[in-house]
């Protein structure tokens, strides 16, 4: 019965506050998801499957009651259920009524599960049916054109993504971050580093053994390319799971769709139409080329980038150590988190940067290299970071390194080496 399914997803009714099993780890983005109560606006709360949207959703809630909110008045729908997202507009709200005629808090889980859901959402929120509410969807298609076209105005996204190093930490039991006590304790860092890049943070994985977490992520894998890119966009499984396998293998490498389209021998448009639907899945994201001029970036080739280390790690075709390529995801995803835009760098002579990070109008270079060590990789990373300085005109960049940190200056530019879970953790 539909009341059954209702109940069983708000368990918080019954114990009067969210169950501790729920809470999870606390998630950077709940503190800023909070803070905008203030607004009316619907929430939306994006991300891959598997990331932690739910318990996102539970610690708002969890926030609420302790803000003296009654439990009662807070209801969750999950429209994998398959009674809820099979019962109409009508019957749910009839449902929710007859529980409580005063619900003033919804939260609408995996709502793109639902047809025309942007449309009761919207009348939900234009007849102040409830005081606040917030969707979660794990395909960009909550972000769609159709979405923005509906519900203008009215609402204000927050992206989530598997675990930083930080709540990776304080899953493991760390509580103290401040400078001094990271420092003497480095050693446990770096272990803990090296066991995030292989783990990945997707919260299901951990304190698994490596055989287990490896079964968990592909099974996650399989079931994005068939829920999120062949039951939603009618892909064909076979291509669809071939041109992901393809794009995580080769995350941060640049691609051409040509190379694949002949690799895979299929069409080139079928390619891209593929790709497309793998970053909506929040699979894979895409970076261009950096460059003042907008044709430039148009014309050079993309980067594409996996959502979690982990699940390349699962999935993708590997030769030997790969800690470099690791860490660069790594980094890529932290300035995801962080909110800034990402692109790359590439001059004459192969020089190339990783990364050419934008945050308002300033410009950051950052190369991510294991070890600097080496005297000939030391200077092919410092030389590709002097040549883009040069290029843009800028005085410093920053090499990520495993464990190196210091700095050096040639001709009045800066170059900072900083290791990995030091930045991570600023």
């Amino acid at each position: 019965m539909l009341e059954d399914s209702i109940r069983a997803w708000n368990p918080w009714w019954a114990e009067n506050g969210v169950p501790d099993m729920l809470k999870g780890i606390k998630r950077a983005g709940t503190k800023k998801l909070f803070k905008s109560l203030d607004l009316r606006h619907i929430k939306d709360i994006i991300g891959v499957r598997r990331c932690g949207k739910t318990t996102v959703m539970h610690q708002i809630m969890d926030e609420l009651i302790c803000d003296g909110i009654s439990a009662k008045d807070i209801i969750l729908l999950n429209f994998d259920d398959f009674e809820i997202n099979n019962a109409s507009f009508e019957q749910i709200l009839k449902e929710i009524y007859k529980i409580n005629p005063d619900m003033q808090y919804i939260f609408l889980d995996e709502i793109q599960q639902k047809n025309s859901w942007e449309q009761w959402v919207r009348t939900l929120y234009d007849t102040m049916k409830f005081r606040q509410i917030f969707v979660s969807g794990s395909s960009s298609s909550v972000l769609s054109s159709d979405m923005s076209r509906v519900l203008t105005g009215r609402h204000i996204s927050f992206e989530t993504y598997p675990f930083s190093f930080a709540e990776y930490l304080r899953y493991h039991g760390w509580i103290r971050f401040d400078r001094d006590f990271l420092a003497a304790n480095k050693a446990k860092i770096l272990h803990y580093q090296k066991k995030y890049l292989e783990d990945g943070g997707f919260p299901e994985t951990l304190g698994r053994s490596d055989a287990e977490r490896k079964e968990v992520l592909t099974n996650l894998f399989n079931d994005i390319i068939a829920r999120d890119v062949v039951s939603r966009q009618g892909a064909d499984p076979d291509i669809a799971k071939k041109v992901a396998y393809y794009i995580i293998s080769n995350s941060g490498k640049e691609f051409s769709l040509r190379r694949i389209a002949d690799s895979l021998g299929i069409a080139v448009g079928t390619v891209s139409k593929y790709i497309s639907y793998l970053n909506e899945s929040f699979m894979t994201f895409e970076t261009g080329l950096f460059s003042h001029k907008l044709s430039m970036q148009f014309r050079h080739n993309k980067k594409a980038y996996c959502i979690d280390t982990g699940l390349m790690n699962s999935v993708a075709f590997k030769c030997g150590r790969e800690t470099g390529r690791q860490m660069e995801l790594a980094v890529f995803l932290e300035l995801k988190r962080r909110g800034r835009e990402i692109y790359y760098w590439k001059g004459e002579k192969q020089k190339e940067v990783d990364f050419v990070v934008r945050d308002g109008g300033e410009l950051e270079l950052m190369q991510v290299c294991a070890s600097v060590e080496d005297a000939g990789t030391r200077e092919r990373e410092t030389s590709s970071l002097l040549s883009a300085m040069e290029s843009l005109g800028l005085r410093g960049g920053t090499i990520i390194t495993e464990d190196h940190e210091g700095s050096e200056t040639t001709n009045g530019k800066e170059i900072c080496f900083i290791p990995l879970w030091k930045w991570l953790l600023k």
